[in-house]
């Protein structure tokens, strides 16, 4: 793949800790129309629905947004694509939105368009190579029963928010959320996510399972901690407070390792 350089980072900073399956691959670099709608799909349900101009980034990035918010992490995952024209997208995202009710959904482009096309599934793969085979999610019997579910469904997550906002709401700026866990709490929660030290690490930003902070070749750089959403915080070594803080783990290891190389003046790894 001539994007096999980008894809390997995207994939990476989603901090996953697994490798993809060959199935994805296959359908990331066979599928010749790049636009269009993707399901996201675990343990037997399609969790989400989402437009992408570029099938190869956009549904990893949202498969690094959700795949962490579920505790198991040995349910199954895989991933439908339907193209279309970009002028369909909105429509065919919003039928597929109210007719399945992803628990991830939790806004809609067009309630007015959300009765028309659905996507046309082409292909579905696993999305990591540990994982048994497909989640299942896209099997007809699993697509009508969750289609019936959602049908009785008075209050979808989807139709918490309307509409979708077509730019997002400005958010006051700060450093640290204050984490209302106990310590035990935190530190359970830091050992889920966290990457173990009794194996070689493998990124260059690694979030330890003991709450350290770790280049690749073995230099603690701080400390990381999670709030009550599960949003990990940067502690820099020396310091008390959380420098910054991310919603997503790969998007904190980028920033902290952006830190060492712009501002610290040290490369990581």
């Amino acid at each position: 793949m001539s994007n096999a350089r980008p894809l390997f980072h995207l994939w990476k900073r989603q901090v996953f800790l697994r490798e993809r399956h060959r199935e994805f691959d296959a359908l990331l670099s066979t599928t010749k129309m790049r636009t269009g709608i993707y399901l996201i799909g675990c343990g037997g349900e399609v969790v989400y629905v989402g437009q992408t101009w570029d099938l190869a980034e956009r549904p990893i990035q949202s498969l690094g947004n959700f795949y962490h918010r579920v505790p198991d992490v040995s349910l199954p995952w895989s991933i439908a694509f339907a193209p279309c024209d970009v002028s369909e997208m909105d429509e065919r995202e919003s039928t597929a939105i109210r007719r399945f009710a992803p628990r991830f959904n939790t806004s809609i482009p067009s309630v007015a368009k959300s009765e028309g096309r659905m996507p046309d599934i082409i292909r579905s793969a696993a999305v990591f190579h540990d994982q048994a085979g497909p989640c299942g999610a896209f099997k007809p019997e699993n697509l009508l029963r969750q289609t019936e579910i959602a049908a009785a469904n008075a209050n979808p997550p989807w139709a918490r928010k309307r509409t979708r906002r077509a730019s997002p709401r400005p958010r006051r700026v700060t450093n640290f959320i204050p984490v209302e866990l106990t310590k035990e709490q935190i530190a359970e929660l830091v050992a889920h996510h966290g990457v173990s030290l009794t194996e070689p690490l493998p990124f260059k930003i690694n979030l330890c399972k003991d709450g350290s902070v770790v280049t690749r070749d073995g230099e603690i750089v701080g400390a990381w901690v999670m709030d009550e959403n599960e949003h990990p915080s940067f502690i820099p070594d020396g310091s008390s407070e959380p420098m910054f803080f991310h919603v997503f783990l790969g998007s904190l290891c980028q920033r902290i390792e952006d830190w060492l190389e712009n501002e610290a003046g040290r490369v990581a790894g």
